[in-house]
């Protein structure tokens, strides 16, 4: 697994490395690679840092989130540059207008339920506003690392230290079966959306 091997080169430096670790493993996810951040988030903010959780848990959800969109306008940069298939943008372009949202809003949305992978190149085909659809995209990132989080930060306040590492567990298992679900789906999703325009060009 991604994760678990960033997590596992870096950890020997300490909170650093773990900020690091998870840093790079937002930075991919941006790139739509299979790392599953939200897992991997839980299990460092419930790390002791040696710093007060509240510095902690905000440094991971601002370093999540900007790591993320970085990724993001590295891809649309790369996209503009170089330019897609046109057969490809269009399936993207019709892709997204069958969403409920399709436009730079879009970016929030995809933070709390996934139904977009390569999002800078979505922004880019699409030519949505890179520079609302980049904040957008933020401030979906910081609402949904900040939501994780505050959950990892809360357990100890209310539950004893055996029952923490309990939960915790049952948790991220929990955060890392649900992730790989949506990343499931919205790859079938979309390798449906691939395979429509081929079978109306056999109907036809």
């Amino acid at each position: 697994m991604v994760g678990e091997d960033i997590i596992g080169f870096f950890e020997a430096i300490g909170p650093l490395g773990l900020m690091v670790a998870f840093s790079l493993i937002s930075f991919l996810d941006g790139f739509a690679v299979p790392t599953l951040p939200e897992a991997w988030l839980l299990l460092i903010a419930l790390t002791d840092a040696g710093v007060p959780k509240p510095i902690w848990g905000i440094s991971l959800v601002l370093v999540g989130a900007t790591s993320a969109v970085a990724a993001q306008i590295m891809l649309y940069f790369v996209v503009k540059k170089v330019g897609l298939p046109k057969r490809l943008t269009n399936i993207m372009q019709k892709y997204t207008k069958i969403l409920i949202v399709s436009n730079e809003r879009l970016m929030i949305v995809n933070w709390l339920a996934p139904v977009i992978p390569f999002t800078g190149a979505f922004i880019a085909v699409c030519g949505w506003n890179p520079k609302k659809a980049f904040m957008l995209s933020w401030i979906g990132g910081v609402i949904k690392i900040s939501i994780l989080v505050s959950i990892a930060m809360l357990f100890p306040l209310f539950f004893n230290a055996e029952t923490v590492a309990d939960a915790s567990i049952v948790l991220i298992i929990v955060v890392l079966i649900v992730s790989v679900l949506i990343s499931y789906i919205r790859h079938k999703r979309i390798e449906k959306r691939l395979q429509e325009p081929q079978q109306s060009v056999e109907m036809k």
